[in-house]
């Protein structure tokens, strides 16, 4: 099997790739303001590009390619550090043509309808019927809100949450509140059996948590090359190539296992949820060490606000717990059956 992306992978990754650097800098985030952050005003550009489609079927709207690719992309805004509603977008686009409502999966694959994440707050029952508390990702002004479990996925209208309220978030750039769901049934909602979209979601999880480990590590090799102590680079010295090494080798990793994970779900392997599993296990922690790893290079800089490396370190905690505490994963893992 070949994880190398293929020319066609490259075209679609050089395209990504030079809309992000344009667009998306990582500054924008201490441009922008210590809450918040501007990047549904990109939803559109994205959505023309059909970013959010592309492992949909094209009768569905989408552009028909296959979980490999969206996987590339979901790993570039990992790197750029994207809203986590992006997720939304792609996976409540795949909801809602699963439902039937087409013109919902139209208005979210072309960015105009916006989606927040709902992320369980303790013991919480997602189904059908769903019930619990919930912290609300990035839901401010969104008029639909994501709901996952590994029993399928759905979509509830905003406004039957109740007691929403705003708390403050660890990592600023993202809107949070806390809200409640009681025995409400779920508007639009797709069984694993039908489309494992859980599964897809931790893929593409595991895709963004690659993304932040590979930008911690490009940024802290880029200063390591520029900063000097002793008339020399810092990254001479041997203590600093050390720990650039490691974050090298935990993104190949990283990126190793969610690049089979892909494939192998693109496949419909049995064995993918395994993998997948795997992924978001390996990933998460490649993002959060290389992200802590960034801010020793940087020394006492990279503990201040004027610096990036925070950020990367409080998105991977937010990818860490999204759709379940880190435990979990590793709990799952054990009680899948070892691949063939």
């Amino acid at each position: 099997m070949n994880l190398l992306p293929s020319p066609e992978q490259e075209q679609i990754l050089a395209t990504i790739r030079d809309f992000l650097n344009a667009e998306a800098p990582v500054d924008r985030l201490r441009k922008h303001g210590a809450i918040g952050n501007p990047d549904a005003s990109l939803w559109p550009a994205l959505g023309d590009l059909g970013f959010f489609g592309l492992a949909l079927e094209e009768e569905s709207g989408g552009i028909g390619l296959s979980s490999a690719e969206e996987m590339l992309v979901y790993r570039e805004f990992g790197r750029h550090l994207l809203s986590i509603s992006v997720f939304g977008l792609t996976l409540g686009a795949r909801i809602a043509a699963r439902s039937g409502n087409s013109q919902l999966a139209s208005e979210m694959l072309s960015g105009k309808v916006s989606v927040g994440i709902a992320n369980p707050r303790g013991s919480v029952a997602i189904g059908r019927e769903t019930s619990g508390d919930f912290h609300l990702f990035e839901a401010a002004s969104t008029p639909w809100i994501l709901v996952i479990s590994s029993e399928g996925a759905g979509l509830f209208p905003a406004e039957e949450f109740s007691g929403r309220h705003v708390v403050d978030a660890t990592d600023a750039a993202l809107g949070l509140e806390r809200a409640s769901l009681t025995a409400t049934k779920t508007r639009l909602w797709v069984d694993a059996a039908e489309d494992p979209i859980s599964r897809r979601a931790l893929l593409l999880l595991a895709a963004y948590a690659t993304g932040i480990g590979e930008g911690a590590r490009d940024m802290a090799v880029e200063y390591a090359k520029v900063r000097e102590q002793f008339g020399k680079p810092i990254g001479s010295f041997q203590a600093i190539k050390h720990i650039c090494a490691q974050m090298a080798i935990r993104s190949e990793a990283a990126l190793c296992q969610t690049s089979f994970a892909s494939l192998i779900f693109a496949e419909g392997n049995t064995d993918s949820d395994f993998h997948i599993t795997a992924s978001k296990i390996v990933s998460t922690d490649t993002a959060l060490k290389n992200s802590a790893d960034n801010i020793q290079v940087h020394g006492a800089f990279g503990f201040t606000a004027e610096a990036n490396a925070h950020h990367f370190l409080k998105r991977s905690h937010v990818a860490d717990l999204l759709w379940g505490n880190p435990k979990q994963p590793q709990r799952r893992v054990i009680e899948i059956a070892p691949p063939a």
